[in-house]
């Protein structure tokens, strides 16, 4: 379906929806607070065969059998009269005023009215009802004398007269409708359980679920049966509302049978289905406001409501035909028989509504049909769910499967980086040949680009898994942005590139946001920047804004690279997209960098802005609420953690891993004690104390977890409650939080940044064991 088709089809919803749910409101209220037109007294009876005569307003007199048909205009007053036998008794007469006004007299004494013109709120006939009166020994031999009129078809129309027991008369009623009662409440109930049953399938399964239409269509057909039935003035007070809301329902009747099918059949039909609704919603509105404005009945206007349900059943059989000649009919071929039973059930009830001297079955017959279809339908509807549970649960596995080789491949790539970063820094720092450095300094590069691609690719499948995990900590906004500039300046100036920072404001000195995912937007950004600009300038400039509550920490990186051209714009942000892949194909990058920190800015409550001018360079700007924590204006702290009196003892089955943390713990002067697995970890927490523990997770038998539990329960360990953080390469979403459970007090995940190691020793330490150089 075409992206305006399914606008169209919205509003199309929309408006139904809201259709009917005003017609239901005008049902509930208008019962409620409109006053009661029933003129039952109660029930049981014979027909009243008396000899009946027609008197005109010039006086004649024609003999007539009732119920019967009179010519009479609309309007006109038809009055009709009879003599009570000699031998009249207490009894009670019962006779229904079909849209009509109706005055009873006995002896020329007015005995009974039924009018609706001081209770109905609109439109120029009273509703249908039986009308109730008594006549007692009193009025033997007396003339019985009935004035009717209407503006409707039904004017001059008489129905048959039923005497007995009051009682009698409405259980008598009541008997003859019981039939209908019980299908349209059966079919109200079994279509309500539909629509509630479709509501939670496509809120548990996000999707649109077919047959939730088709209750909901079973649904407006049932009420419409509850307020058209002959003794809905038992249960509903106000006769009009009832009415009118019955008329309204079946003129809103197609709309969900034409979604349903239209969905059946893949959207097939949508153009011309989509204008026949519209043309149904356009009668409703046009219906109801000649109904106000007191022009035309509903009762007239129904019949264009049932020229388009005609219409639409004719639709139904072309498309289905269509269907069945295209080879088609396999998609919903179940359903087919329940359609074709619904189609022959609603010619049949067309024609019953439309010719008044037929038998009135009251939509029972409909009903039969639809509780078929509905049947076949929800067979259709099971199927399809259990299908979707075995996808679902596919899916499932699959993601099991995924987050088991992310797991692995997580850890079997980043150890070896580790290893080759942590050995390199130590070249770095205790080197001094110029020539190795140069080498060194190229080992760390290629080693940090290699983990960034790495880095990305787990991103990308924590934020598809909807996993990926914002962790909100104080953090020293000085340090950071001291951190990132220094990372990027090796790049910037091996391109002889200027890299400019500038502060517009003062900022506060600690702020609480994910510091680890601001790293990595400003590291995207700035790695973009140099990887893009041939010659100028890069510039970093950040600036705080308070705005209510919040202070939005903006951040914007600009260069004078090769810029975006405009049209480029709106496909910067999507993933695996490389802007001019010929023109940068010797540039390194997966595609994903941008794709991944507009998403962390967003997980953050934030926004990424872009700007660019093609030729003459780009700036992006991202802006992200954090919280301040100290107001005092951000300085700058480069003072290196210092503790020789501190004892730490590092838990890794990897020798290269072990060597790698105690050359970067060297200038911390730490004491330093290594364990090569587990089982070693144990034996020496029983004989020495350490202020900190650092555990690798992927160890062989026992692994860093079960050492942990063991740790915890060994009642002779010096080290019991001694807090230990985990260190591995295992940096899919979720392991924070699942390492936290299982009792560790932090987590560091590999290959080990050095700064990252000194503040998490800061953090565990002894604060009398730490010192500042």
């Amino acid at each position: 379906m075409k992206k305006k088709d399914k606008y169209i089809v919205l509003v199309h919803k929309i408006i139904f929806g809201l259709l009917l749910a005003a017609v239901l409101v005008f049902l509930v209220f208008g019962e409620m607070l409109m006053p009661k037109e029933n003129p039952t007294d109660s029930g049981m009876c014979t027909l009243y065969e008396g000899d009946w005569t027609r008197v005109y307003p010039n006086g004649n007199k024609t003999s007539i059998e009732i119920p019967t048909t009179c010519d009479a205009k609309w309007g006109e007053v038809v009055r009709l009269e009879t003599v009570l036998p000699q031998s009249q008794q207490a009894q009670c007469f019962a006779i229904r005023a079909s849209q009509q006004d109706m005055r009873i007299y006995v002896d020329e004494q007015l005995r009974k009215e039924y009018t609706t013109k001081g209770t109905r709120l609109f439109g120029t006939c009273s509703a249908s009802a039986y009308v109730f009166f008594e006549v007692g020994p009193e009025d033997a031999g007396k003339l019985l004398a009935i004035e009717q009129t209407s503006n409707s078809e039904y004017s001059g129309f008489i129905n048959e007269m039923y005497v007995g027991d009051k009682y009698d008369i409405a259980l008598f009623f009541m008997k003859e409708c019981a039939g209908v009662l019980l299908v349209s409440f059966f079919m109200f109930v079994i279509s309500f359980v539909t629509v509630f049953s479709g509501c939670v399938m496509r809120f548990v399964y996000k999707r649109k679920v077919d047959i939730t239409y088709l209750g909901l269509g079973i649904l407006q057909i049932s009420l419409a049966m509850i307020t058209q039935s002959r003794v809905r003035q038992f249960f509903l007070p106000n006769g009009s509302i009832a009415s009118h809301v019955g008329f309204l329902l079946t003129m809103l009747i197609p709309y969900p049978f034409i979604v349903y099918v239209c969905r059946l059949q893949n959207d097939r039909y949508i153009k011309f289905y989509k204008r026949l609704s519209q043309v149904v919603a356009i009668n409703f509105l046009l219906s109801t406001l000649l109904q106000i404005a007191g022009i035309v009945e509903l009762t007239e206007s129904s019949i264009v409501a049932y020229a388009l349900i005609a219409v639409m059943i004719v639709s139904f059989a072309v498309t289905i035909c269509l269907d069945i000649k295209k080879g088609l009919l396999g998609e919903y071929g179940e359903v087919v028989i329940g359609i074709v039973v619904m189609i022959f059930a609603t010619v049949w009830e067309l024609y019953v509504n439309l010719y008044p001297e037929s038998p009135y079955y009251g939509g029972v017959v409909l009903s039969y049909g639809l509780i078929l279809l509905l049947f076949v339908a929800g067979i259709k509807t099971a199927r399809e769910m259990l299908d979707i549970e075995r996808e679902k649960q596919s899916a499932i596995a699959a993601g099991a499967a995924k987050t088991r080789f992310l797991a692995n491949m997580s850890h079997e790539i980043r150890t070896p980086i580790n290893t080759i970063i942590g050995m390199n820094e130590m070249i770095l720092r205790e080197n001094n040949d110029s020539a190795i450095e140069e080498y060194a300094q190229s080992v760390q590069s290629a080693s940090k680009l290699l983990l960034g691609l790495v880095n990305d690719v787990l991103d990308f499948s924590k934020i598809e898994a909807g996993k990926l995990e914002i962790i909100e900590t104080e953090y020293n906004l000085s340090k950071l942005l001291h951190d990132v500039v220094e990372g990027i300046k090796a790049r910037a100036q091996s391109k002889n590139l200027k890299l400019e920072v500038l502060i517009e404001n003062p900022l506060p000195a600690v702020l609480k946001g994910d510091e680890i995912r601001i790293r990595q937007i400003l590291n995207n950004l700035l790695s973009n920047a140099v990887k893009y600009t041939k010659e100028g300038t890069v510039t970093l400039k950040v600036k705080g804004l308070r705005e209510e509550e919040r202070f939005l920490l903006h951040m914007s990186v600009k260069d004078t690279g090769m810029g975006i051209k405009e049209e480029d714009l709106k496909k910067l942000f999507s993933r695996f997209q490389r802007l001019e892949e010929e023109k940068n194909r010797y540039i390194e990058g997966t595609g994903l960098g941008l794709n991944i920190t507009r998403q962390l800015a967003e997980l953050m409550d934030g926004n990424i802005e872009v700007s660019s001018v093609y030729g003459e360079g780009s700036c992006f700007t991202v802006i992200i609420p954090q919280e301040i924590v100290r107001q005092e204006e951000m300085k700058e702290n480069r003072k290196g953690l210092y503790a020789p009196t501190a004892e730490i003892l590092v838990v890794d089955d990897n020798q290269m891993n072990l060597m790698v943390i105690g050359a970067l713990l060297k200038r911390t002067a730490v004491k330093l004690t290594k364990a090569h697995g587990g089982l070693e970890c144990l034996d020496l927490c029983k004989k020495n104390k350490y202020d900190l523990i650092l555990m690798d997770h992927m160890m062989p038998d026992p692994d860093g977890i079960e050492t942990l539990h063991l740790l915890r329960k060994d009642k002779e360990s010096l080290n019991r409650n001694t807090e230990v953080i985990v260190l591995t390469a295992n940096a899919i979403a979720g392991m924070s939080d699942m390492y936290i459970a299982e009792g560790f007090n932090d987590y560091l995940s590999k290959p080990v940044v050095a700064e990252d190691l000194e503040e998490m020793l800061g953090k565990h330490l002894p604060a009398e064991k730490i010192e500042f150089n």
